[in-house]
């Protein structure tokens, strides 16, 4: 088979490999300093692994979903789908090391488990080849990340924690690729090649690549880093680790194919994806780099809900299933299955087990709840029983349709149970009209607790639709111990008023994003406590960039409630964010400076006015956030408002193991006993129960 193979035609081809994934990591670090702080969480919990001596389960594979950008300057760079598909290969063979260049000198050399595919749903459902192709001026980008910018010529990222965004546009510079580690932000987290490094010429002719790294192990190495892989001498000499055991110290990267060169008293391993030698040295990962890579896509890791995506066909989390077989129209609507499913009803063919109802406790040594959160009876499903059990089994509880055609808003609520030693996946999912694929509305995994927790999810964009069907689609741990349980489903809604009269007041929203707009998300309660407006995160936006969302709200009293999810607001440790609320040109509340939430009351309408909120936690029939303060702490002291004392608390560590509990006696809570480390506290205040996450600093 001819192949042909293009230099790189600026005249930069290097003698060398040369990746720039530690020059855009520096760059990440100076423009977000939590960056740090992120990763240092990341690495703890990599660390609780290892301490714990858990494993990947054999035979637990892991799909990823990728996007590929295409931005050319001229036609070389526009490479061909075969071109982008013959890499998509190469990176299936690496990783599950099927590569045919395989050896034996390495006995830890090891199979990730982790495979690839071309998305075949884009981000508004409709199918794609997961490839997208932008023409442009630029001949080079750089590493500072503007070719994910639309703003600055490049392509902003599909929604970075379902796709694994590739950009293929030239670097410049003598730069092959670079990649973002784990923890950094959403709007840019993915990977960037070069085109003539993009792909394999062992796998078809005609390719625009550049030898002697044109077998397509540049990309290879890049997911590494994506991965949370360091390279193999861990960018230092002999006293610098690549924090993975089972691979020798290095004192500096090796090029070409230098088997058998030694350093740091130990023969180096040349042959790792992790090193800069040719593509055609390249064969392996260690067992160590499979476990630090899975670290971060199984159960608690930072990159779970890639792991947990659909969006490729035939993907194992998102099966098809048979259509509703009933339909409610009248609200609100409640199963609590104390007399049986109702209208709910398991999956018959396209999963592996059954939920379960029961109201004693489940088989697996008491960690299911001892009784519902609605009445005794709940549902549930675990991975115990049979003998050898069901773990890595996927259950599906299916809904009745729901007629949303005549109603304005719709909230979708429920409480659910996970505790145990091994939990797996709870997912929320949602279609219209008995067909098509399942949107993924809300995913949590690992242990959350012996008590009961709420969820609300807000389905504003199901609205006017006539047949809509939700689901429970859960997948059991990898051993034994562990349930996943939910009880007390409720779908409320507000009746809708009819064609529009004209009374409604558009208002604008108006935001300002620190550096982290991923964290940023708001809702809009009316005096009944439903949500008429929502929104965030805000992953897309470019840090500090500015948007404005215009809303029409019929007279009347609003709640307008910020949420941070790191707790630190939006103004001013990270960035100078605010937020306003304006209507025919008035400001009518404003801020920025707060912590994890802030909550403010505004009317509109006649006589448009400004109304403080007043946070009295004794208002039965109004939403009093609960607001944690200092946010970071290192007075020992934590402040809690809109909480009633006498309210019972928990607080557990990023592992999920309970460290502290009591009782609230005034609005502080005494956390001194406490290391520095990142904290949720958890509190059941009258039928809302909210997680709040807090920093102790020395």
């Amino acid at each position: 088979m001819g192949i042909s193979v293009f230099a790189q035609s600026s005249g930069e081809e290097p003698v060398s490999r040369n990746c720039g994934a530690m020059d855009n990591l520096e760059y990440r670090k100076n423009a977000n300093p939590k960056l740090n702080e992120r990763m240092e969480a990341i690495e703890k919990h990599y660390a609780a692994r290892v301490l714990q001596g858990i494993k990947s389960v054999d035979g637990d594979i892991i799909t990823i979903p990728v996007v590929v950008h295409i931005i050319y300057s001229n036609n070389n760079e526009n490479i061909s789908d075969a071109q982008i598909q013959s890499q998509i290969d190469v990176l299936n063979e690496d990783f599950r090391r099927t590569n045919p260049d395989q050896d034996n000198v390495w006995s830890q050399a090891d199979d990730s488990q982790i495979e690839f595919c071309l998305a075949s749903v884009d981000p508004n459902g409709n199918t794609t080849d997961g490839i997208t192709r932008t023409a442009s001026n630029r001949t080079s980008w750089g590493t500072n990340d503007a070719i994910k910018s639309a703003s600055n010529g490049g392509v902003n990222a599909w929604d970075t924690s379902q796709y694994l965004n590739m950009w293929i546009g030239n670097i410049g510079g003598g730069i092959l690729g670079y990649a973002q580690f784990p923890g950094g932000n959403a709007s840019t987290d993915g990977l960037v090649m070069s085109p003539q490094y993009f792909g394999s010429s062992a796998k078809g002719s005609g390719f625009y690549l550049s030898a002697p790294f044109d077998l397509g192990r540049t990309t290879t190495h890049e997911v590494g880093h994506f991965l949370n892989l360091r390279h193999i001498w861990g960018d230092g000499g002999c006293g610098v680790d690549d924090l993975v055991s089972d691979t020798p110290l290095a004192g500096d990267s090796n090029g070409g194919c230098s088997v058998g060169s030694t350093s740091c008293g130990s023969v180096d391993m040349v042959q790792n994806y992790m090193d800069y030698t040719d593509d055609d040295c390249m064969n392996l990962f260690t067992e160590g780099q499979v476990e630090r890579m899975r670290a971060v896509l199984e159960a608690g890791g930072s990159r779970r809900s890639l792991a947990l995506s659909t969006k490729c066909q035939g993907g194992t989390t998102n099966p098809p299933s048979v259509g509703c077989t009933s339909t409610i129209s009248n609200f609100p609507y409640a199963e609590s299955f104390e007399t049986g499913l109702g209208a709910w009803s398991n999956e018959e063919d396209t999963d592996d087990i059954d939920w379960t109802r029961d109201a004693s406790g489940t088989p697996s040594s008491n960690t299911g709840p001892s009784s519902g959160s609605n009445g005794d009876y709940y549902m549930y499903v675990e991975a115990s029983g049979n003998g050898s059990g069901y773990p890595n089994k996927n259950a599906i509880l299916n809904s009745p349709c729901f007629d949303l055609s005549g109603v304005s808003s719709a909230t979708f609520g429920f409480e659910y149970h996970m505790n145990g030693s091994a939990i797996g996946v709870l997912s929320v999912q949602a279609r219209t009209d008995n067909e098509g694929a399942w949107s993924t509305l809300f995913s949590i995994s690992g242990t959350q607790g012996t008590d009961w927790n709420a969820e609300s999810i807000n389905l504003s964009s199901y609205v006017g639709e006539s047949s809509v069907q939700l689901r429970f689609n859960t997948t059991t741990g990898s051993s034994w111990q562990g349930d996943v349980a939910i009880d007390g489903v409720v779908l409320s809604s507000e009746n809708d008023p009819g064609p529009p009269t004209g009374t409604c007041t558009d208002i604008e929203v108006n935001f300002t994003f620190d550096n982290y707009p991923e964290e940023t998300s708001f809702a809009i309660t009316n005096t009944s406590g439903n949500i008429v407006a929502s929104g965030g995160t805000y992953g897309s936006q470019a840090d500090g960039s500015s948007l404005t969302i215009t809303e029409c709200l019929d007279a009347g009293c609003y709640n307008f409630t910020i949420t941070d999810a790191y707790g630190d607001g939006i103004c001013c440790g990270y960035g100078n964010g605010a937020y306003s609320i304006s209507a025919n040109g008035i400001v009518l509340i404003s801020g920025g400076q707060f912590g994890s939430s802030e909550t403010t009351e505004f009317c509109v309408g006649e006589g448009v006015r400004s109304i403080p909120v007043i946070r009295t936690v004794n208002e039965a029939d109004r939403y009093v956030p609960m607001v944690l303060a200092p946010n970071p702490t290192n007075s020992g002291i934590v402040n809690i408002t809109g909480v009633s004392l006498d309210t019972a608390y928990h607080i557990y560590n990023v592992y999920g193991q309970k460290v502290l509990d009591g009782t609230m006696v005034s609005n502080s809570v005494d956390v001194s006993t406490l290391s520095v480390g990142v904290y949720m506290i958890k509190i059941a205040n009258g039928k809302e129960i909210k997680t709040l996450p807090f920093v102790v600093e020395k």
